[in-house]
């Protein structure tokens, strides 16, 4: 289990356990009244425990396989789910404790709330997988140039004559600013630089 997974986890148990405690004493007796009689105060009350219970399971599989930040909108998304968390404690309190506002309402926000969590956390998701995608076809693509240029670099090191020496580096210094990225019609072109990196290497 992540670390950032085990500090929201702290925040949610911390704003479930508020949200019950006030929720089952405040009415009684700050208002002197019950709503535990009503049907729709238990349908809403687990409409809200629902949606909770959402944001932890969506957090968890957030979190659990990837170290990686991720945004939604250019905001952390975890940062989301403590906003998510927070409102959900306050609009659920608000709807549940007084008589005056309807406790389906209330249910329908937090339900909301945990939705918008939901799609931050796919998008996230979703967006993530295509740039690591995109990074891992850049580095096949680069790793031909990246090789060769460590390998001639490698070679002027060992270069004892200056002048040969010299030839190495221009050799270096031409791949250094090449572009790095390969592509399938440049595969002789390729073989041939190896080669002659090969045919330089024994030289030196």
């Amino acid at each position: 289990m992540k670390k950032n997974f085990k500090y929201f986890a702290l925040i949610w148990a911390v704003c479930f356990v508020l949200f019950n405690a006030i929720t089952f004493l405040v009415p009684n007796e700050a208002f002197g009244i019950t709503r535990f009689d009503k049907p729709i105060f238990w349908i809403a009350y687990a409409l809200i425990a629902a949606a909770f219970a959402m944001q932890l399971v969506t957090a968890y599989a957030f979190t659990k396989n990837d170290e990686k930040e991720k945004t939604f909108l250019k905001v952390p998304v975890l940062r989301i789910g403590y906003c998510a968390v927070v409102v959900s404690l306050v609009v659920g309190l608000a709807f549940m404790i007084f008589p005056v506002l309807p406790a389906w309402i209330g249910a329908i926000v937090c339900l909301l709330v945990a939705g918008y969590f939901i799609i931050a956390c796919v998008r996230a998701s979703v967006a993530a997988t295509v740039v690591s995608d995109v990074g891992e076809k850049v580095k096949q693509k680069t790793s031909f140039l990246r090789s060769a240029t460590v390998e001639a670099e490698n070679i002027t090191a060992r270069a004892i004559s200056p002048e040969i020496k010299a030839n190495a580096k221009k050799v270096y210094e031409a791949l250094r600013f090449s572009d790095p990225m390969s592509a399938p019609e440049l595969e002789s072109l390729e073989r041939e630089i190896s080669d002659g990196l090969n045919g330089l290497k024994q030289a030196v």
